[in-house]
């Protein structure tokens, strides 16, 4: 190794990319173009889905046929098929409106070219130049944080969340950070919430500018709002009633939440009302049927949240 690469430290950029140096040195040469293609998205946050895509068909283009580093398919005619197609491909994982879905029988082989050309060596080739980025301007012992990572890397936030843009299938920032911390279950849900990040946003008077709209930093805080909230409405668990049908000889009664203009009726599994409170968004939350609740008639009626 020395031989062929005597240069030490050449020998020890070439291994920070994470490849062997014989495809460390090509990539060198793909890792600047990159880069590039990456500063001048800056406006990403505020982008069409149209135009964003074209950024990921751009970094596509710069690393699909590169030895070592490009797409590899099997040489059969099914998979060089899917080559061909790899933006249509990529439109349909990553959501692209209007994108072809592939049929029942092309599905598997969809995904399996997702995970090893998409996920896998796309993701692995802007990776490594985004962290060349940040490494050629970051102290020897410097640790990436998202206070210093942005004015560090010298990269809009569109190069922080590239990767997990692939690893989601989506080419909305919001949606990938949603689904990653568990506050939604698909794509879908997660794209549903950004409106409520944005209103956030506004009340924060934190202006809409595109790197705002995107910045790690906005998503956390946003998200440590939705816990204080939780924690506020977990505050209040129960609300005085008066007891309607029920004559009270039982401690408690297992009921679910009827919201009317003037109130709530608190019904019982078949369906006859037990009790009447005045609504309570706190006690009721964003999501009532995620909840059990009960009507205690002793000391005095109240609907208690139990779960």
């Amino acid at each position: 190794m020395e031989r062929l690469y005597p240069n030490q430290e050449q020998r020890k950029r070439l291994y920070q990319y994470g490849f062997t140096p014989y495809i460390g040195r090509r990539f060198e040469l793909v890792a600047p173009q990159l880069v590039d293609e990456l500063k001048g998205a800056s406006e990403y946050g505020a982008w069409t889905a149209e135009r964003r895509f074209e950024l990921v068909v751009q970094l596509g283009e710069r690393i699909r046929a590169e030895p070592g580093i490009g797409f590899r398919v099997r040489n059969t005619a099914g998979d060089q098929l899917l080559l061909a197609n790899w933006r249509g491909i990529i439109g349909w994982w990553m959501q692209l409106p209007r994108a072809v879905a592939p049929s029942a029988e092309l599905l598997r082989s969809w995904q399996r070219f997702v995970t090893e050309n998409i996920e896998f060596k796309l993701g692995v080739a802007v990776g490594a130049a985004v962290a060349g980025a940040w490494s050629a301007n970051a102290g020897i012992l410097a640790t990436p944080t998202l206070e210093t990572w942005r004015a560090t890397s010298g990269l809009p936030w569109v190069a922080f969340w590239f990767r997990e843009l692939l690893r989601w299938g989506t080419l909305d920032p919001f949606v990938a950070f949603a689904l990653s911390q568990g506050i939604a279950r698909t794509r879908e849900e997660a794209a549903n919430q950004r409106g409520a990040f944005e209103t956030w946003i506004a009340q924060e008077g934190l202006g809409r500018n595109a790197e705002t709209l995107i910045d790690p930093q906005r998503f956390l805080a946003w998200q440590r709002s939705l816990i204080v909230q939780r924690d506020a409405a977990e505050a209040v668990r129960g609300v005085a009633a008066q007891l309607t049908t029920a004559d009270g000889r039982r401690a408690f009664y297992e009921v679910r939440p009827i919201i009317r203009n003037d109130g709530v009726d608190w019904i019982d599994a078949a369906g006859y009302s037990v009790a009447r409170s005045a609504y309570s968004a706190a006690l009721l939350t964003a999501h009532p049927e995620r909840h059990d609740y009960s009507v205690t008639s002793l000391p005095a009626a109240e609907v208690v949240r139990t779960f």
